[in-house]
């Protein structure tokens, strides 16, 4: 299976939203993904599988915290789970990021994961990113989330 990412566009939003669907308890809907594409369209990325399946999908956009962009979403469809897909979408939404640093002063990039997703947070830890906070009943109640961010200036 060959894998490629590239520029999401909007005809990509039903797909998008149907790996969504089936990715969380508490989906996006479908609106907010095309806020997304409308405000940082660089930052909202698509994984296929042999040039025409769309099998993930990873959002970097703005932050209300200053300095920071956020991974405000990253899915891969349940069947292609494990073969790297999130660590390919995770490098290139780091490497958009650094790009994007020189242009609007961004230092980190921050995220958020729910204390029980082990396998997600152990992803993010590769990569460089270290835990900052708890976030309390973030997803729901007694639903904890984690809030992760990577320093872009260190490697």
């Amino acid at each position: 299976m060959e894998i490629q990412i590239r520029n999401c566009s909007e005809e990509d939003l039903i797909q998008v939203t149907e790996i969504e669907n089936v990715s969380f308890d508490d989906p996006y809907p479908y609106r907010l993904f095309f806020t997304f594409l409308s405000d940082l369209p660089r930052g909202f990325r698509v994984a296929t599988a042999d040039t025409t399946q769309l099998i993930g999908y990873c959002i970097l956009s703005h932050s209300n915290q200053r300095g920071a962009l956020m991974i405000s979403s990253i899915a891969v469809h349940p069947t292609f789970r494990k073969h790297g897909v999130g660590f390919k979408l995770l490098e290139d939404a780091i490497r958009i990021a650094r790009e994007l640093s020189a242009l609007i002063a961004v230092e980190r990039i921050a995220l958020q994961v729910a204390e029980g997703n082990t396998a997600a947070q152990s992803l993010y830890v590769k990569f460089g990113f270290r835990p900052v906070r708890k976030i309390r009943n973030y997803y729901g109640r007694d639903k904890n989330g984690i809030q992760m961010e990577l320093v872009l200036t260190e490697g």
